[in-house]
């Protein structure tokens, strides 16, 4: 007979339990990576944003490169909105993964002292969690292709432009 535990409803070996434990904790770490390169991205619209608003400050521009740099500017500031938007649900997705991971453990805990009543609810809100979680990785991807088209757009109006 092989061994197997309660999680969930489910009959479950041990590498099926370890599966829906683990499964979560990587996309945490996927999702904090996302948080890094994301944050990367920010700063280097910030640092954007503050170059063409020293550039602004300076005179002696005429009229048509004074446009240019408003415009620059307000696409800077634009991508650095959509780059917190997508910071914040990316830090929303660890926290959800981070505690549907939790929650599975604890949900696992419980079967494994027979205490099944319980067990039910604590693996639904790990997957409300995981989905949310999921949703939060979704949105945020959207949000960086925009940004991406974004930056492309400032690309192509000004050839001089570092991003």
């Amino acid at each position: 007979m092989s061994q197997s535990s309660s999680f969930g409803g489910m009959a479950q070996t041990p590498l099926e339990l370890l599966t829906v434990i683990a499964a979560p904790a990587l996309i945490t770490n996927a999702s904090s990576v996302l948080v890094l390169s994301t944050s990367n991205r920010f700063a280097r619209a910030v640092d954007r944003a503050r170059a063409i608003a020293a550039a602004l400050a300076t005179s002696g521009q005429s009229e048509p490169a004074r446009q240019k740099l408003l415009e620059g500017h307000m696409l800077a500031a634009a991508r650095t909105r959509v780059l917190v938007r997508a910071l914040t649900c990316f830090y929303l997705a660890v926290g959800s993964f981070a505690f549907g991971t939790f929650l599975g453990l604890i949900g696992a805990g419980i079967g494994t002292l027979g205490l099944g009543g319980a067990e039910p609810v604590f693996t639904g809100l790990a997957l409300g969690a995981v989905t949310i979680g999921t949703l939060a990785i979704a949105a945020g991807a959207a949000m960086l292709v925009h940004e991406t088209r974004m930056a492309l757009r400032g690309l192509s109006a000004d050839p001089e432009a570092h991003g």
